[in-house]
């Protein structure tokens, strides 16, 4: 059966490239938040989502770390697509809540590489829905084989392969 797309992916090169970036940007968003957990909870503190003191210092603690952790997989390249959809699901979580302060008027920091600096508004919508594609592509995409995944996949194929 030939389906028109299956023509249509990617180059694996720009798949690479896009996973590696997409690493960089979460591992790069993590640091300041892991520096200073309590700015980070006081701009999460500013959306007015969390009704619950201790969930707010839960997430202000833990997102930081999970942002961290998928970015140090994706640059390496280990559990794509797993990674991959987390970070499609963050990504859409935070559009969510920027969206959902702009609509009601909030004029916030946005939080999100740590700075408090950024206001929420076109900029930051419009890099976010960016990440998330990319992040989408990463997830829709086969797996790289400059991937360690790939490469590991790969070997693991060629031995299988040479012992039968």
């Amino acid at each position: 059966m030939n389906n028109r797309f299956s023509d249509k992916r990617l180059a694996p090169q720009l798949i690479c490239l896009a996973r590696f970036i997409l690493g960089l940007v979460f591992l790069y968003a993590s640091f300041g938040k892991i520096l200073d957990p309590k700015a980070f909870a006081e701009n999460l503190m500013a959306y007015q989502i969390f009704d619950s003191p201790q969930m707010l210092k839960y997430v202000a603690v833990t997102l930081p770390w999970i942002e961290w952790i998928c970015g140090i997989l994706l640059v390496l390249g280990m559990f794509v697509r797993s990674v991959s959809a987390l970070t499609t699901m963050l990504l859409f979580v935070f559009l969510a809540g920027m969206i959902s302060a702009l609509w009601r008027g909030l004029e916030i920091n946005c939080g999100c590489f740590g700075s408090p600096h950024e206001t929420i508004g076109a900029f930051s919508l419009l890099r976010d829905s960016f990440f998330w594609l990319v992040s989408l592509i990463v997830l829709l995409s086969p797996i790289d084989p400059y991937s360690l995944q790939g490469f590991l996949n790969n070997r693991r194929m060629r031995l299988a392969d040479s012992s039968s």
